[in-house]
């Protein structure tokens, strides 16, 4: 799916969320918490060399603030320190390897929306946009066989330090007596790139892409 394909099909989502969800009765709630959980990342290359990859496992916590509106229907904010970066491997080919791991502090601002499975607990989706800002890197392991065009980035610092792109988060809350309790499963599918992309660049694309799965906890402040 292409990225003005993607972003067409996420407002009409919240388009027709907002029209079903409208119930003059309902109250709404306020709710604050912290989340925590492991990312799963790679970076979306686009260059004239193969970068073959495995997903690389690092961590994510943060606070999050949820509003819920109307029934059915809400928004829900987050501020994360959040662990991203990529984990090369080598074959027949590709002899060089590295893994970096970038740390970032990002800001989701998402559609909340819930269906009821039971008295206490809900299905939940959230979708949107998420901005983010790279703070600092930690190169994990680099080993450099041969000298080739696939080793010139290694030690390229990362030129666009402000990145953005669309997540998307699906998983179960269980309500309790001390709160709610909200386990998910998250993808981030950046629009942006890390590196330089015009004319004569090395590369073409250099995007994230985030696989998450994350653990939230929230106490209802208002009802």
């Amino acid at each position: 799916m292409n990225k003005k394909r993607l972003i067409g099909v996420l407002c009409f989502l919240i388009a027709c969320v907002v029209a079903f969800s409208q119930n003059n009765s309902f109250t709404p709630e306020w709710a604050v918490g912290i989340n925590g959980g492991a990312t799963f990342s790679k970076i979306s290359f686009s260059t004239g060399f193969r970068i073959p990859q495995e997903l690389l496992l690092q961590s994510s916590e943060g606070i999050t603030v949820r509003y819920i509106s109307e029934n059915h229907f809400g928004i829900q904010g987050e501020l994360n320190y959040s662990l991203r970066g990529w984990k090369e491997i080598t074959d027949s080919v590709h002899l060089n390897r590295q893994t970096r791991s970038l740390a970032y502090l990002e800001l989701p601002l998402m559609t909340h929306i819930y269906f009821g499975m039971g008295k206490r607990v809900n299905f939940i989706f959230n979708l949107g946009p998420q901005f983010s800002y790279f703070l600092h890197e930690k190169n994990l392991e680099t080993e450099i066989n041969t000298v080739n065009a696939s080793s010139e980035y290694y030690n390229m610092k990362i030129q666009h330090k402000f990145d953005y792109g669309l997540k998307v988060t699906m998983g179960i809350e269980f309500k309790t007596g001390v709160g709610s309790f909200v386990l998910d499963g998250r993808y981030y599918f950046g629009l942006s790139d890390i590196f330089n992309n015009t004319k004569g660049d090395l590369f073409q694309a250099s995007s994230h892409k985030v696989i998450g799965l994350s653990l939230t906890y929230l106490y209802n402040i208002k009802r």
